[in-house]
């Protein structure tokens, strides 16, 4: 009975893990993240970051609206000289520009909520 049981939980962990991270259809925070990549506030990441995966999580299928900027070179389509300039010393980094001059930056995982206020952008 126990290696029954054992054998479901590796299953059910198992099938969460293959499950696929973006879904299809329009996302619950479209409006959000368009607003977000907009207002010219860009996310700086790299597609081996565990906590810029998180990130990407929180907007769900409405990230592809963000503005991402890759920054490990063996990611897709990779800033790697951009993130540089910038001195990207970590992922995610948020950075907020107006007239291409750097207006704030904010290092790691950032609520939601906090994005909002950054960017005046209506959280929905």
């Amino acid at each position: 009975m126990l290696n029954r049981i054992i054998f479901i939980f590796l299953i059910s962990i198992f099938l969460i893990s293959c499950t696929p991270e973006e879904v299809e259809g329009p996302g619950l925070q479209d409006d959000f993240a368009k607003c977000i990549g907009e207002r010219d506030l860009k996310m700086y990441g790299s597609f081996k970051c565990s906590v810029c995966k998180s990130q990407r999580r929180m907007f769900g299928s409405s990230f592809k609206y963000v503005g991402e900027i890759e920054c490990h070179p063996q990611g897709e389509n990779p800033k790697t000289e951009l993130c540089l300039e910038k001195k990207i010393e970590k992922t995610p980094t948020w950075i907020l520009e107006r007239d291409g001059q750097e207006i704030e930056r904010l290092e790691g995982s950032q609520k939601l909520e906090i994005l909002a206020e950054l960017s005046g952008c209506k959280l929905n």
